[in-house]
């Protein structure tokens, strides 16, 4: 029998990225990386100048 898909849970999510953050901020106040490591190695996660449109789009059923 087919196992069931993940269901997105906004609430774990959140928390996943709080984790993140935090483990940053320590790596960072540590010495551990530097502001140019984090940069980089988070800097895939910014859209500069990027826009989305939905026109045109349905909405879901």
């Amino acid at each position: 029998m087919a196992k069931e898909p993940e269901r997105f849970d906004p609430e774990e999510r959140a928390r996943e990225k709080q984790r993140s953050r935090e483990e940053d901020a320590r790596a960072l106040a540590s010495g551990e990386k530097s502001p140019e490591q984090l940069q980089r190695e988070n800097g895939h996660f910014t859209f500069a100048n990027a826009r989305i449109s939905l026109r045109g789009t349905k909405p879901l059923e």
